[in-house]
């Protein structure tokens, strides 16, 4: 089921080094006015800053505090009647990094532009490399398949071999991120796969083990430093740990505290009025309350709607018929509760057992009821 983002905060604020940067790109004079775009995220917010191209150069000044992705962006400008033709989107996407960074093409188009003086893109550009090599093998391995006569591609030997050679080199392409980070345990772009590769949730032993292994200075960058944060929150929010505790508001503005709830399984669900995927959930979500309401089960719902949004907040309980125990700040996406069990996307649950231990995440429409399911059929309903 598809989710909603949210964009959290999830660090206390720290002031990090500000450093500058240059980006300067020559292109092929475009013989039309034009525009570069550069679009940058740091720590999820994004920068836009825009130049006018003079004669196929552009350059661009600022400050950062860590290595951004970014994205670089050339807008052309024909006039009323001009015989040049609109052409498709020209993007380049790239890491910003302080200092200088030249950027150069042989033609007016930025997207096949080479970058220069820069480490993270470097080695980027790399691993790219290592892969379109690959795959000029995979090329002469396709075309000696297509050399054979159509009687020995239809031989299903024949082809097994073509295949079991082009697995071996898949495999190959596959293996060029793991290979990168385990052997440059001291390079920025490491520490960016790191983030792509490594599920930190799924196993933070092991994520701990593998981030452990970069350099001092990787672990003091700012996203050394939030990688480390979502490693503790993790093992903090693990299956078998102790549910963080809370006091939230409910829909009269009365306290209400997780620990009330301990002796029940609880379902704490993290939703919103506005969030279409949760108000879809919400009948599975009702379905398994009324069945289980009377055998040790309830819900507490944690909205993520803002302060302005309070009636829409009371007016989706009521339409979807949430007859459970309700909680909010108003606070949208920096609700506490929501920051404190790291809930970057909605909808998003955890199950707390009778003893206040985590027993399960995340549980969706059939899934839910199939753990509920384990838990509490046949069992007492007194208990």
């Amino acid at each position: 089921m598809r989710r909603i983002l949210i964009s959290l905060c999830m660090l206390p604020l720290v002031a990090f080094t500000q450093e500058k940067f240059t980006l300067k790109g020559q292109l092929r004079p475009i013989p039309v006015p034009a525009k570069a775009f550069l679009y940058y995220t740091i720590n999820g917010v994004t920068k836009i800053d825009s130049i006018n191209i003079q004669a196929g150069s552009f350059s661009f000044k600022g400050t950062l505090t860590e290595v951004a992705q970014a994205y670089l962006k050339i807008k052309r400008y024909p006039g009323p009647g001009s015989s040049v033709k609109r052409t498709p989107s020209d993007l380049l996407d790239f890491y910003l990094e302080p200092g200088t960074t030249n950027l150069s093409s042989k033609n007016d188009s930025v997207s096949g532009a080479v970058i220069k003086g820069s480490v993270v893109n470097n080695d980027v550009a790399n691993c790219k490399a290592l892969a379109e090599q690959i795959r000029g093998r995979g090329n002469a391995i396709v075309a000696a398949y297509k050399s054979g006569t159509p009687e020995q591609q239809k031989d299903s030997t024949y082809t097994a071999g073509f295949n079991a050679r082009l697995k071996i080199l898949d495999d190959e392409i596959q293996k060029i991120h793991p290979n990168f980070m385990h052997n440059n345990r001291d390079a920025y772009y490491s520490l960016i796969l790191y983030k792509n590769l490594v599920k930190i949730e799924k196993d933070p032993a092991y994520a701990a083990n593998e981030f452990d292994r970069f350099s001092a200075r990787l672990k003091a960058s700012p996203l050394g430093r939030r990688i480390q944060a979502d490693i503790h929150s993790a093992k903090m929010l693990a299956l078998g740990q102790p549910a963080p505790a809370f006091t939230q508001n409910d829909v009269n503005g009365n306290p209400v505290q997780l620990a009330n709830f301990r002796g029940k399984y609880v379902l704490l669900d993290f939703w919103a009025s506005w969030c279409g995927p949760c108000r879809k959930e919400n009948p599975n979500v009702l379905k398994v309350y009324e069945k289980y309401k009377n055998k040790n089960f309830t819900v507490l719902g944690l909205s993520l709607d803002n302060a302005g949004q309070r009636a829409a907040w009371l007016q989706a309980i009521k339409e979807d018929g949430l007859c459970w125990t309700q909680l909010s700040d108003l606070k949208g996406g920096e609700n506490e509760v929501a920051q404190l069990y790291r809930v970057k996307t909605i909808p998003s649950n955890f199950l707390v057992g009778p003893d206040g231990r985590i027993l399960a995440k995340n549980l969706r429409g059939d899934d839910l009821e199939r753990e509920i399911s384990k838990l509490l059929d046949n069992t007492n309903p007194s208990k």
